[in-house]
């Protein structure tokens, strides 16, 4: 089974951006950023990529919140994810967005209700 986390509520504190999720039912002892975002395009959610060991987490982040996360496309944030207690930098998140909104603008592969949400958050 994946080890998902699912952002519920982003938060600016300062000159960063908060990803915040209830802690979840596994550890995040000694994970790290893999620096990777994923699409998906079925659950309309940008996908951060962290690795515990020889296991991928991975930080779902729903359209629902895009509208803060686009701060960080348009200033200078570092990014962080808070699970419960957990912390943890994010490093690499404003360039892994940016390059795929810019690649799912007018590109059909991601879905035409993708690039749809996409285009209404990010591009307007």
């Amino acid at each position: 089974m994946r080890k998902k986390i699912m952002i519920q509520q982003v938060e600016k504190r300062n000159e960063q951006l908060w990803l915040l999720a209830e802690e979840p039912p596994f550890s995040l002892e000694n994970a790290a950023p893999k620096r990777y975002m994923l699409v998906d395009s079925d659950l309309l959610s940008f996908v951060y990529i962290i690795e515990a060991g020889d296991e991928f987490i991975y930080i779902a982040i729903p359209q629902p919140v895009w509208p803060e996360v686009k701060q960080a496309l348009h200033q200078p944030l570092s990014v962080f994810l808070q699970c419960g207690a957990a912390k943890m930098e994010l490093p690499g998140f404003q360039e892994e967005l940016a390059y795929l909104v810019d690649n799912i603008e007018g590109n059909a592969n991601y879905g035409e209700e993708m690039e749809k949400a996409v285009k209404d958050v990010f591009l307007t």
